[in-house]
């Protein structure tokens, strides 16, 4: 008797606990549907102390930390999770391992996320064979990582980034996003996009968004007035089912690089490379786009990659190892003939990440004196590739004119951010100019475009004084 009273009392105290362990989780599960991924982890960090093999205690806890950026912590309580039958966690963990370039463990958690959803009678998710074909895409790129030698890299504001493209003459112009708009194309988006145009201003090309809001490429050729000629796509297939953004057109007139995010990415944006003919009707055929490959994709964003032929220098943008808001720029010697790294090299990784880019350069060798000697002469006015020269007094005896002079990438890229404002200053005066122009003739109507400019070209005024003071401090720290 008293034994069979044992047993009841060690089962209702079961259930008692179950039932305090089940309100918790069902606090912790609404948090992070919710999307309060911070209270979610809190509130189920003790379940884990306390249940340290429980399924969905481990989930809450590791997803929280995963949406939350703390993915070291996180991937021990999603193994439990997947462990422990949780499909979800082994979707996360497919995809942390794409984004740290482990295809072979990103193919094991695809696996494991589809035999437990076949286990539970679920239907495979279109995501699943997404991850799966960008997962055989990574192992095919990780067997040909280019080797390239980065001279420099700029962390710059994603907004302004093509500002410190410093091209030659003979490499055409990157052109800011409202360049096309000036010329008189409509539907074009001032926030996404830069323009190009080649060094005899023979056509321009750019993105403009269709009316779905995908972004397809354009082109159109320059009128002697300096006007555009009709405008069309340049070719449906260039946006690979996705958006086409960021031309750059090789001297050559053939050679097309752009991004896209379409099929065939490994994530966001990537870099692709096609090649155009003189068609039968008399525009342009291009050929089948094809990714670049690493390093210069990666599974985050990566576009604006251009090809200097005249400094032998190349240039490419990408968010990767950035922090939010910021993009990184790498500058690069391009080579004649591809070598790929071994396979088999232990840096194979970092060296398609870039994670170290101490990795890609010889000892001893001066990159500095490289880049100084490389960078094409730019003219006072030269705002286009943001290369002016420049003169600012470090206040010891010591003027820097060019961007190559600073040693601190943090007050480069300050000054940087600066000759942008500055470019951005001289477009505003040019136009206020002619606003007041109009109201002196008797325009009235301007009157209110003209306060707007006016307060603009303050700002641009405190930017541009703010980094410059800014470049400064940070130099005469080193």
């Amino acid at each position: 008797m008293h034994d069979i009273a044992r047993h009841i009392s060690a089962f209702l105290m079961l259930g008692a606990g179950l039932a305090a362990l089940a309100a918790p989780i069902d606090e912790a599960r609404r948090l992070y549907n919710e999307g309060d991924y911070a209270a979610a982890a809190e509130k189920a960090r003790p379940l884990v102390k306390r249940s340290p093999r429980d399924g969905n205690a481990n989930f809450f806890f590791g997803a929280s930390l995963y949406n939350l950026g703390e993915y070291a912590e996180a991937l021990a309580p999603l193994k439990v999770a997947e462990g422990r039958g949780v499909a979800e966690a082994a979707r996360m963990l497919a995809e942390y391992a794409l984004d740290n370039y482990d295809a072979d463990g990103a193919q094991e958690h695809l696996d494991s996320w589809e035999a437990l959803l076949k286990k539970g009678k679920k239907e495979i998710p279109a995501r699943h064979e997404e991850l799966t074909s960008r997962a055989v895409q990574m192992s095919n790129m990780l067997d040909r990582v280019e080797r390239i030698e980065i001279i420099d890299s700029l962390s710059v504001d994603s907004a302004t980034f093509f500002n410190a493209y410093q091209l030659s003459a003979a490499a055409g112009k990157i052109l800011p996003p409202d360049a096309v708009s000036h010329l008189g194309a409509g539907g074009y988006d001032e926030k996404l996009s830069t323009a190009y145009m080649p060094e005899n201003h023979s056509e321009i090309l750019w993105a403009a968004a269709d009316s779905s809001g995908v972004f397809k490429l354009y082109g159109a050729d320059i009128l002697d007035d300096g006007t555009l000629d009709h405008s069309a796509p340049l070719d449906e297939k260039l946006g690979r089912n996705g958006n086409a953004l960021y031309p750059f057109l090789m001297p050559d007139g053939m050679t097309l690089y752009f991004a896209s995010d379409g099929e065939g990415s490994l994530g966001g944006y990537d870099i692709f490379m096609t090649r155009r003919t003189d068609s039968a009707t008399g525009g342009k055929e291009y050929f089948e786009p094809q990714n670049i490959g690493m390093p210069y994709n990666s599974p985050y964003n990566d576009y604006m990659f251009a090809i200097d032929e005249t400094s032998g220098l190349g240039w490419w943008a990408t968010d990767r190892n950035s922090e939010p808001g910021r993009v990184t720029i790498y500058v690069f010697e391009p080579s004649a003939v591809r070598v790929n790294v071994e396979p088999g090299d232990p840096n194979l990784a970092s060296l398609a990440r870039l994670s170290d880019i101490s990795l890609t350069r010889e000892a001893g060798k001066d990159y500095e004196a490289l880049l100084a000697k490389k960078l094409p002469e730019q003219s006072a006015d030269a705002d286009t590739n943001g290369g002016a020269t420049f003169a600012i007094d470090l206040g010891n005896g010591k003027i820097y004119r060019r961007l190559a002079d600073f040693k601190n990438e943090r007050a480069r890229s300050a000054m940087l951010e600066a000759l942008a404002a500055e470019a951005s200053l001289r477009k505003l005066q040019s136009r206020l100019d002619g606003l007041r122009s109009k109201y002196a003739a008797g325009d009235r109507s301007v009157s209110h475009s003209i306060l707007d400019a006016e307060r603009e070209e303050a700002s641009l005024r405190e930017r541009s004084a703010a980094q410059r003071n800014s470049a400064v401090r940070l130099e005469n720290k080193l």
